[in-house]
């Protein structure tokens, strides 16, 4: 049965196939360019093919393969050459589409190494679990990477959903206005959301931060820091609030709200470093919906995929160029407001409110 994904499925396999041709890794500094002389030697790429059956792909001179710990067979590096370069020219080439297509000339390969699938059985963050010597200490821990590819539209960093919304009180507004504002729908131009929350502004400038709806998320960025609930909710608004500008990058908007420092911080600098631990959590570990306890699952840091075709980390080491790659590369994107139940004013108590949402997107990898 032939294989069908699309380029960031199958970009996947290419960083498989890469990494295990050349038994390392390199870090990138905070502009995803490689750094020569700072790299992780692998010494081998642990995939789960199935519930029963486990693959250790050994590098070195010979790539040695083992299954469920007992010897498989062995190849050249060299051989994955072909196979590396026809998935470089399928998945970056010109003619390469958004939707799932087949790569026949590396089923057959894939059948060898014993390959069923391009993306391997993950936990959460997790998307290729490695043992890799590290240098600094003279360990060989067992750590897994977050992947992210530089191909097809640009992937999410923090998704949306429901229990990602925060609420913020409306004042200055009369309930005939309300009414106004929330008649701007689909059925009246197509960015609506766009039109209504231009309509509010022109009927009041006071709308201030509330709280977060979900009381799971908001206790996860409350483990970051207890300030965080706020400060993401500040970005959030400054992001509609300047909804006709057109304010979508993350650097963008910490920088707004630092200049606005509502918290009233003595240093302005504080907005950027406390939110650039939040996008850090939500790369390694951290998700809206599910209670976390801190711990990073993505133990060895950020795998990308560029579309010059190299594969980059971001060590846990290097975490100050890995925060800094992260702020200088995300955006803000709207979620459905129909879906996520949010975007119109609402009377709770006498008193007005409004839900807005986001998510948190990458505008690049490298």
């Amino acid at each position: 049965m032939a294989l069908r994904y699309n380029r960031g499925e199958w970009s996947e396999l290419y960083a498989f196939l890469r990494l295990l041709r050349d038994g390392r890794i390199y870090a990138a500094d905070s502009g995803a360019k490689r750094i020569d002389d700072q790299f992780l030697p692998i010494i081998r790429i642990i995939r789960a093919e199935g519930p029963d059956k486990r693959i250790d792909y050994y590098t070195g001179e010979k790539i040695r393969l083992y299954k469920n710990g007992a010897f498989a067979s062995e190849l050249d590096p060299s051989s994955l050459d072909p196979v590396i370069d026809s998935l470089f020219s399928s998945i970056f080439g010109a003619a390469a589409g958004e939707g799932a297509f087949e790569i026949p000339s590396v089923q057959s390969f894939m059948e060898r190494l014993g390959v069923t699938k391009v993306k391997a059985n993950s936990s959460e963050k997790v998307d290729i679990e490695m043992q890799v010597h590290d240098l600094r200490t003279g360990f060989s821990p067992v750590v897994g990477f977050s992947v992210k590819s530089d191909v097809g539209s640009p992937p999410t960093l923090l998704n949306s959903g429901k229990n990602t919304r925060f609420r913020f009180r409306v004042g200055g507004l009369s309930d005939e206005q309300m009414l106004e504002v929330n008649a701007i729908d689909k059925t009246v131009c197509r960015e609506y959301m766009k039109a209504r929350f231009e309509r509010l502004l022109q009927f009041t400038g006071d709308v201030e931060y509330d709280s977060m709806v979900d009381r799971t998320f908001e206790d996860n960025l409350i483990l970051i820091d207890s300030m965080l609930p706020r400060i993401y909710g500040e970005m959030i608004l400054q992001h509609y609030m300047r909804i006709s500008d057109g304010v979508y990058r993350c650097a963008e908007l910490v920088d707004l709200v630092a200049e606005r420092n509502p918290l009233k911080y003595r240093r302005n600098d504080v907005y950027a470093v406390k939110f650039k631990k939040l996008l850090t959590a939500a790369a390694l570990g951290m998700t809206p919906g599910k209670v976390w306890d801190g711990r990073e699952s993505a133990t060895g840091g950020y795998v990308i995929i560029k579309r010059d075709g190299d594969v980059l980390f971001y060590h846990l080491y290097n975490r100050n160029f890995f925060e800094d790659y992260l702020m200088e590369n995300t955006r803000f994107d709207r979620p459905s407001p129909s879906r996520h139940d949010f975007g119109y004013v609402f009377d709770a108590q006498g008193r007005k409110f409004i839900d807005l949402n986001v998510q948190v997107r990458f505008r690049t990898i490298g």
